[in-house]
């Protein structure tokens, strides 16, 4: 009997490479992760811009004086209202005029009303000393004597002095021929410094008020008026036998009077006035009331 062939399974020739499957993250969860990460930054963009938008929008605490009148809703300003055209009572017993019309813009810009209230120009001071006004707006001009007792600020319009006498008067037409003249002026007024410069002190006549000296001008008790220009050019008005007879010869700037110690209040009424002067509003005053 032959011996039986045992047969072994056939080996392939080719070795095969046993497959390895690497894990796969699921799509889903590779979304969420993206959007996460998405809304994180929309957050934090969100944040940081809500942030410099507060700080843009944050305003500067106020100082102070500024605070106290934005409280009380209105700055009171004192003005002397017998200088046509900067301050006077019209034909309805109203102030207007030039420094009117200012002091409610500078309040306005400040988001806030005026109260303008008219005294003599003598108790005019002593009001802002004793707080009964805020502010005092009345053509008032900046001197140096003037600033040690008070704060200015900037100067909001330029007006010198100039001689004012009857329109048949041609002997006086400069300060050159002033010698042996009576002079009236407002007294405790720059017209008044001016005016003992170019005679005598008993020919210098001081009265209460333009409107006076405009009467006595008129009337031949004195010989001329000194008076800033645009006082000048409202009396002439008023009183069309009277003339201009010189070229202004004093350089005469007018600021807002401030008591002393608020220098948050000085700051924000030159702010105003800035603000008031590039929008144009100023060059309008001065073409409203003087030109």
């Amino acid at each position: 009997m032959d011996p039986q062939t045992i047969q072994t399974p056939e080996s392939s020739t080719t070795p095969q490479t046993a497959s390895v499957q690497k894990p796969q993250v699921a799509k889903s969860t590779l979304w969420l992760t993206v959007v996460a990460i998405s809304l994180g930054i929309v957050v934090i963009v969100l944040a940081t811009m809500t942030v410099l938008s507060q700080k843009i929008n944050e305003k500067t605490p106020e100082g102070p004086n500024v605070q106290r009148i934005i409280d009380k809703g209105t700055i009171v300003v004192g003005t002397d209202g017998t200088f046509l055209p900067m301050e006077f009572f019209d034909e309805n017993g109203n102030l207007a005029g030039y420094d009117v019309e200012l002091a409610n813009k500078i309040a306005e810009t400040i988001g806030i009303k005026a109260t303008v209230i008219s005294y003599p120009w003598d108790d005019l001071f002593g009001k802002l000393l004793t707080d009964e006004v805020d502010l005092v707006i009345s053509s008032v001009t900046i001197t140096d004597e003037r600033k040690l007792i008070y704060d200015f600020s900037t100067s909001y319009i330029s007006a010198g002095q100039v001689i004012i006498t009857q329109r048949t008067d041609d002997s006086i037409s400069s300060t050159v021929n002033l010698a042996g003249k009576k002079i009236g002026v407002q007294a405790g007024t720059t017209n008044e410094t001016e005016a003992l410069k170019y005679t005598t002190d008993d020919l210098v006549v001081r009265y209460a008020d333009y409107n006076v000296a405009a009467t006595a001008l008129v009337a031949g008790e004195i010989d001329a008026i000194f008076s800033d220009l645009p006082g000048a050019k409202g009396l002439i008005n008023d009183n069309p036998t009277l003339k201009i007879s010189s070229d202004p010869f004093t350089e005469e700037n007018y600021g807002v009077v401030i008591k002393k110690g608020a220098p948050d209040l000085v700051a924000k009424i030159n702010e105003a006035l800035n603000l008031l002067r590039q929008q144009g509003y100023l060059q309008y005053l001065q073409q409203k009331w003087l030109e």
